[in-house]
């Protein structure tokens, strides 16, 4: 049987020698790791340099994810082929979603990195629910919309209202029809004016005046609205500004009349 054993010799050194060894090897490991920081910094600025290097990763494919509907496809293609040469990892994704937006009949649009470099555009097409009177449409989020050239909804709200009013008055709306609903009133056309007064004309008539406090006094056109509905088609316009009641202009051939 035979025993082995790891024996290390270790030289002996006087104290004096080994102080000088020990500050000299301390000295020269430190310079060692400043020399090697200072040979490594220019090759790891190339390196990252040359990783980020425009179309060093250009983007290998685009994904449209949506029911498109109306959305003409090529004008799709055609806003989305300029960030193809560009680089997927710094590609700004709100630039690539502003282009898309620009494409008629897109409402909304969310756009995403897929990896390895995929981009994936998820789109949710324009829902029109109301003509603005100076040009254009609101879509489902109360926000204008134009659209040259393409077939227009039939049968669209009509609003006319104040630059910048778009989105209050798709709200107003939604609350107004909240109260005609439930006796099958419905509105055809909504006004606002400068001064923040409501108009509105229900289709197959009549014509609401509703001024400022639009909301009580349309409740309580509602409430009524039962008993006055045979004579509807002979209403002209409803007059709502009173703090007890309001008043029917009846159409001519009728006569004038208030109640």
């Amino acid at each position: 049987m035979s025993v082995g054993a790891d024996i290390r010799v270790r030289p002996t050194r006087n104290r004096r020698t080994s102080r000088w060894y020990g500050r000299f090897l301390g000295l020269s490991r430190r310079h060692l790791r400043i020399a090697a920081f200072t040979l490594s910094a220019p090759f790891a600025a190339w390196g990252l340099h040359s990783l980020l290097a425009p179309g060093r990763f250009p983007v290998r494919s685009v994904r449209v994810v949506g029911r498109l509907g109306h959305i003409p496809q090529p004008l799709l293609v055609a806003a989305l082929r300029p960030f193809l040469s560009q680089d997927f990892y710094t590609l700004p994704l709100d630039q690539v979603g502003a282009a898309v937006k620009t494409v008629p009949w897109v409402g909304s649009v969310r756009v995403e990195r897929r990896f390895p470099r995929t981009l994936v555009i998820h789109v949710k097409r324009l829902h029109l629910k109301a003509q603005w009177a100076g040009g254009g449409w609101l879509d489902a989020q109360g926000l204008r919309a134009h659209l040259d050239h393409y077939e227009q909804p039939k049968g669209l709200p009509l609003f006319q209202g104040p630059a910048g009013t778009e989105s209050a008055m798709w709200t107003h709306y939604g609350r107004f029809e909240a109260l005609l609903k439930p006796v099958g009133l419905t509105i055809a056309t909504l006004k606002l004016s400068d001064r923040g007064a409501w108009r509105a004309t229900l289709k197959g008539g009549p014509k609401l005046v509703l001024g400022h406090d639009s909301y009580a006094r349309l409740a309580r056109f509602v409430a009524v609205f039962p008993q006055l509905e045979s004579e509807r088609a002979k209403m002209r316009q409803v007059d709502l500004r009173y703090t007890n009641g309001f008043a029917i202009g009846w159409k001519t051939g009728s006569g004038d009349k208030n109640d």
